[in-house]
């Protein structure tokens, strides 16, 4: 894949999609340690680590993505001078952290809503979550638009509501046609009306879901931005697979444009159904999250061996 570095994304056929050879991956993620520190690293959780499952619930992570994150934040945790590590998910911080289970480590959940650091050997269950307080009065509308648009549809079996503080995701990649869910979801939600809360949110669309979030509350984009002030790193990883990475992704480019920052974004494939604004936006592609584990790895490795 081209190096888009020099100019803008250049938009591409994803079928077939055109894969990154593992040697080029390795080589650009590695050579970050090459820069000044620190690196961010921040990675996406579904899709990325995380095979896409039909039932979010049923989601687990790539076990070698596991232990190269155990890897990547001890070494964070002991040479924070050098390298910072987050997972940045749309799922709830509580959830995400739950199914990575690695301590010493920033979650980030909600698109970057809420989250927390979870300790050295705690418990997933025990993540202190942080939410801006100016988005709970966002909570009480949320719940109820998740719970008035389930009864709505009389709680199909595809649809599976994910309330996540204040805001609410409808998911429905178990439907058998997708098209259709959405069709029935958009109708439920304009039956509702008022009562639903709907007027209080933005609706956003990803990976066979639908969210609906606080208004300029902003996703990936708005969180990396957020990051990116408060580490002021010298180099940035991104990882990611789905519409908001893409937000990440092009925030990335710009700083990169505006101000010289350093940083490589990786899309990770692994459905048929990536959107293709998340391969344009990308630098390079990788097939699968076992292909995104084992970049992690390496890194891992690598920066083992430097930092000792």
């Amino acid at each position: 894949m081209t190096d888009r570095r020099a100019g803008p994304p250049v938009p591409r056929c994803a079928h077939p999609p055109a894969f990154d050879s593992w040697r080029d991956v390795r080589r650009r993620v590695i050579s970050l340690l090459d820069e000044p520190p620190p690196l961010l690293v921040v990675t996406d959780f579904d899709g990325t680590l995380a095979p896409i499952t039909l039932d979010p619930l049923a989601t687990r992570i790539v076990p070698a993505a596991r232990r190269a994150l155990r890897v990547l934040a001890r070494l964070s945790a002991d040479r924070p001078d050098r390298l910072r590590l987050v997972v940045l998910s749309g799922r709830a911080a509580l959830d995400v952290a739950g199914r990575v289970r690695v301590g010493r480590l920033e979650y980030l959940g909600n698109h970057g809503l809420e989250g927390g650091r979870l300790p050295w050997r705690a418990r997933a269950e025990h993540l202190v979550v942080h939410i801006d307080p100016s988005l709970q009065p966002f909570v009480e509308p949320a719940e109820r638009l998740g719970s008035a648009v389930a009864e709505r549809l009389g709680r199909p079996d595809w649809l599976f509501v994910e309330t996540k503080g204040p805001s609410v995701a409808f998911h429905f990649r178990q439907a058998p046609d997708a098209a259709e869910a959405v069709r029935r979801l958009d109708a439920a939600i304009a039956a509702i009306g008022d009562a639903s809360g709907r007027q209080a949110f933005e609706r956003f669309e990803g990976r066979k879901v639908i969210e609906f979030r606080p208004p300029a509350a902003g996703g990936k984009g708005a969180a990396l931005e957020r990051l990116l002030e408060r580490e002021r790193p010298e180099s940035v990883l991104l990882l990611g697979d789905d519409r908001s990475d893409a937000e990440a992704f092009r925030v990335l480019a710009r700083e990169r444009a505006q101000r010289g920052l350093t940083g490589l974004a990786i899309a990770v494939h692994g459905a048929t159904e990536t959107p293709p604004e998340v391969v344009e936006a990308a630098d390079m592609l990788l097939p699968a999250p076992l292909d995104a584990a084992a970049v992690l790895s390496a890194l891992a490795s690598a920066a083992a061996r430097r930092f000792a």
